[in-house]
């Protein structure tokens, strides 16, 4: 359910108004904190929260309270392990400690910024969404479970729509296609959620495994850089889909994974590109299927770290000799970074190739 919380920043009486436009008062009493959960004692070091509209401590003590109050066995922990990710500044983050989990960083909430917030276990992480605006708190709430009422695609229309004339508006959008890549979860018995997903198509081609075949690419993508695992330690495949790189069919270019909302279909003889999201991460690598093995091409937008695209062009043009699309297909390979969607981070714009791990894994 959709929910604005008004004022969180000065006032502690504040409003929840629902997608129905129903109106339920709720009484904020200022010192309250919830059970296990110790903001005012981790954010001592922190200077005060950037911008002066929202109250850092109070912030996160309601996004705890709207965690307990989606997700009633959350409520029950006797500790509060949640994640808060800036969809606009992914740098900008709030991890509990514990449990492997990095130290909690002094987040800023800013006006305008778009958050992705969660249980950090991964059995109860039920995502949520919250966009702050002049000093009111927008939720939508367990966008990653299909019996929620709040969608993916209600989120990125209405981001789109609050951010249409701001900079950050495509950086924000791309990354909220791929929301769950920007979080830590914990595993302890499950491998994945409890909510419900719905059913899960089989890859269209039996010659393989939609899973299998993006963790492969996560691996691959993963490897190419060790800078990239100092802020995520890994690509989430999720619902037979990937959060954190992207999938490109150069043999059918209308099918693609691309976002939270698309599937890729891995087909016999098609050639692929898929990268990060990330641009200071994203090395570029080139997949062939044939015969239900694959030929992967790695890092060949970083000369000197893999193989290169004339190393790509030279194999297909063997490979395709009759094919009758051979020629489509190679001038797609050659212009390979037009399929993909890219968003800059921490101030990088370009892939940084300096940083990526040489084919030799060095």
């Amino acid at each position: 359910m959709l929910v604005v919380i008004r004022n969180v920043s000065l006032v502690f009486t504040f409003v929840v108004i629902s997608v129905l436009s129903s109106i339920a008062p709720i009484k904020w009493q200022g010192n309250h904190l919830a059970r296990g959960f110790k903001s005012k004692t981790l954010f001592r070091s922190c200077p005060p929260n950037s911008d002066p509209k929202y109250n850092r401590q109070i912030i996160l003590d309601e996004l705890n309270r709207i965690l307990e109050k989606s997700i009633p066995r959350y409520g029950e922990f006797p500790s509060k392990d949640f994640f808060v990710f800036d969809l606009t500044d992914p740098s900008n983050n709030y991890k509990l400690t514990g449990d492997g989990l990095p130290e909690q960083r002094c987040i800023n909430f800013i006006n305008n910024h778009a958050y992705h917030f969660s249980p950090a276990e991964l059995f109860y992480s039920e995502s949520h969404i919250g966009i702050l605006e002049d000093g009111n708190l927008k939720v939508f709430r367990s966008i990653n479970c299909k019996e929620s009422k709040d969608k993916l695609d209600d989120v990125i229309a209405y981001v789109s729509k609050k951010l249409e004339a701001s900079p950050s508006k495509e950086d924000t959008i791309t990354r909220l296609k791929h929301y769950r890549r920007y979080g830590l979860y914990k595993k302890i018995d499950e491998t994945s959620s409890y909510c419900s997903y719905g059913e899960i198509p089989e890859n269209s081609d039996s010659l393989y495994s939609r899973g299998r075949i993006l963790r492969q690419f996560g691996e691959i993508t993963s490897s190419a850089s060790k800078n990239r695992k100092m802020y995520y330690p890994l690509y989430r495949i999720e619902e037979s889909r990937a959060a954190g790189f992207f999938v490109y069919d150069l043999t059918d270019t209308a099918n693609k994974q691309t976002s939270l909302l698309e599937r890729i279909e891995f087909k016999d003889n098609h050639v692929y590109h898929f990268a990060d999201i990330d641009l200071p991460f994203s090395f570029s690598n080139i997949a062939v299927l044939n015969d239900g093995k694959l030929k992967i091409f790695k890092s060949i937008n970083c000369e000197g770290k893999g193989d290169s695209l004339g190393d790509v062009v030279r194999y297909l043009t063997e490979k395709l000799r009759n094919d009758k699309n051979k020629d489509e297909i190679i001038e797609r390979v050659k212009s390979y970074r037009k399929y993909g969607i890219y968003s800059s981070f921490n101030g990088l714009s370009a892939p940084q190739c300096q940083k990526a791990t040489k084919k030799n894994g060095s």
